[in-house]
């Protein structure tokens, strides 16, 4: 597989970034200050959306001051890692190297091959070996209505370079690929095919990155959960993660402040983050 091709890929999976929430509209906000319980400084929860148009790149002065304020940066996973590339190409291919083109009907087969060539250079008989939601991650990149992109998460790790500001990765690749393992293929498959071929879908891909630019997180639930793979398997997509992720935060601001920036849909709903550190006793404020 061509070097630049994967490279584009590796963008795409961090693209797979999961919109959900019912913050009250009131208070909604991408940036929300964490403090009380103990604590002897303030950190700061930040919801990124994982790529983005670099014309619609949102970055002021709020969100980079409580950024220079911190001490330690956690992300959803360590970007900073040099074998971060490698991981993620081993454990996005199917076992076996099985090709997904088995799995299709030939119309199905042939809309994404004349996808994939048109925008990636390569059709399935290439790019074909690659997971199910590696292959919907590629599709939902081209849905942005622009060649220039820009990372929330590629940022904020130059940024901690630059500063010699610590990284912490909340998970590893190979948990998060895990959890599209316990999704039937089937409905991956289903989910990857209304993306190639229904216009409505890309549509409704927009309609999100617009309620993430207005910091409305209620909007960005009510246009993920309705229906779909999002609904049906909430809770390991979201929910589950958020429980594993409080403590390990709860951990770190103890003895410093931190920055985390995690998929804005970590944020809202009873057992969003916001919600969870919360019920820890922590007070959460929203940053306008």
């Amino acid at each position: 597989m061509k070097s630049i091709i994967f490279k584009k890929i590796v963008l795409a999976i961090l693209l797979v970034v999961h919109f959900v929430g019912s913050v009250n509209g009131q208070d909604s906000s991408l940036l929300w200050k964490v403090s009380g319980n103990g604590l002897e400084k303030e950190s700061y929860l930040f919801g990124t959306i994982h790529i983005i148009c670099k014309s619609d790149f949102l970055m002021d002065d709020r969100i980079i001051k409580a950024f220079e304020s911190a001490e330690q940066l956690f992300l959803e996973l360590d970007m900073s890692d040099p074998q971060l590339q490698l991981k993620m190409q081993q454990v996005s291919i199917n076992p076996g190297m099985k090709n997904i083109k088995a799995e299709m009907d030939e119309s199905a087969a042939s809309a994404l091959d004349a996808f994939l060539l048109k925008n990636y250079g390569a059709g399935l008989a290439q790019l074909g070996i690659l997971k199910p939601f590696v292959l919907s991650s590629m599709v939902m990149l081209k849905a942005l209505p622009c060649t220039e992109i820009e990372s929330y998460e590629g940022y904020f790790t130059s940024r901690a370079g630059e500063a010699e500001m610590p990284i912490v990765g909340l998970e590893t690749v190979e948990f998060q690929v895990g959890i599209f393992d316990q999704i039937p293929r089937d409905l991956q498959l289903k989910e990857l095919m209304k993306l190639v071929t229904e216009e409505g879908s890309q549509q409704e891909f927009q309609i999100m990155i617009s309620a993430y630019l207005a910091e409305d997180i209620l909007a960005l639930d009510q246009a993920m959960t309705n229906s779909g793979m999002m609904a049906d398997y909430r809770s390991i997509l979201l929910e589950e993660r958020n429980k594993n992720w409080v403590p390990q935060m709860e951990e770190a601001m103890k003895a410093k402040s931190i920055f985390m920036a995690v998929g804005a849909g970590h944020l809202g709903g009873d057992f969003g983050v916001i919600s969870l550190l919360r019920k820890a006793g922590y007070s959460v404020e929203p940053i306008h």
